[in-house]
């Protein structure tokens, strides 16, 4: 009888000591791991890509910015708007801003392409810069009138997503 007693003891203190050595020895949850847990992208400006084949067609460009131990691994996403369509589509009149506003159009879809793209791959936007695209819109007279957006020169849009 003593000696189950003394046996049932000793397997009860082994046990203890093993729940013990578990619950106060193992790392905590943020410092269980040593690598990063997420990957960062950015898409870091505009810029005109080439020049166009010919005074129909504006284009532009952005790249995007895979941030890697080693530097960016980049990836252009390319846009381009015919005048005639885009004067066709928004009933604009032909005036000295519609070359201006083609091109601002070509920035917005190249940025567009490039969140769109991102954000099917999962990566969440965490900043971006105070830009607005242009409102084309019809006034109360019946005729196409363009809002211009606010445009800052700071264009980074920053993106992150957990690491696969």
């Amino acid at each position: 009888m003593k000696r189950t007693t003394f046996i049932a003891a000793i397997i009860s203190s082994i046990a203890f000591m093993a729940i013990c050595v578990n619950y106060f020895f193992r790392p905590a949850e943020a410092q269980r791991s040593v690598s990063n847990r997420f990957e960062y992208a950015m898409i870091n400006g505009s810029y005109f890509p080439y020049p166009a084949d010919g005074p129909t067609v504006v284009s532009a460009a952005v790249n995007i910015c895979y941030i890697q131990p080693a530097g960016c691994q980049n990836e252009e996403m390319k846009a381009e708007v015919g005048i005639a369509k885009f004067v066709q589509d928004e009933r604009l009149e032909n005036n000295q801003r519609l070359k201006g506003l083609a091109v601002e159009r070509a920035v917005e879809v190249a940025y567009s392409k490039a969140i769109a793209k991102l954000g099917s791959e999962g990566w969440e936007m965490i900043d971006a810069p105070a830009v607005e695209f242009d409102l084309i819109y019809t006034n109360q007279q019946g005729n196409q009138a363009v809002k211009e957006g606010n445009k800052t020169d700071r264009q980074h849009v920053w993106f992150k997503r957990a690491r696969q």
